[in-house]
């Protein structure tokens, strides 16, 4: 009941230890994302310390899987100024590092590597749940462990 207040007022949550991360697929054939899926409701997260969030609220990393579109690119900006800071950015798959399949057009963008700057970027089409564990585990103890972001 004490803490009935903050969610009146609309103040962020807090995290905990685990990597809250929120999800985007942003457009492209959804590989990465069943992979990525596959990887953190197979249980091999890491004992728990990886975990997918429903709302970028909750999220400290927005990891993003797909070319970015035009009718998405809004749609991220407002989930990456929903998060509380410090935030990540994260890419995983050719699509989401540099366009892979779909090059800038009239409805894509390309890779959100290309328009922001990532902390975390995995190529792949797509790669595969070991690869996604790997590089989460490595980038949580290169950055993650000391909170430089």
């Amino acid at each position: 009941m004490a803490y009935l207040h903050l969610f009146r007022r609309g103040a962020a949550l807090p995290r905990l230890a685990a990597l809250d991360i929120f999800h985007m697929e942003t457009g492209g054939c959804t590989g990465c994302a069943l992979e990525l899926r596959a990887f953190i409701r197979g249980g091999k997260s890491m004992c728990g310390t990886v975990r997918l969030v429903s709302t970028p609220r909750q999220a400290g990393m927005l990891l993003l899987t797909g070319s970015l579109t035009v009718e998405m690119a809004p749609v991220v900006e407002m989930a990456w100024q929903a998060m509380p800071g410090p935030r990540v950015l994260a890419a995983v798959g050719d699509c989401a590092v540099n366009g892979g399949l779909f090059p800038p057009g009239y409805a894509t963008l390309g890779g959100v590597g290309t328009h922001a700057r990532t902390s975390l970027s995995l190529p792949g089409c797509p790669p595969a749940p070991e690869d996604i564990l790997a590089a989460l585990t490595d980038w949580q103890a290169r950055d993650g462990a000391d909170g430089a972001i």
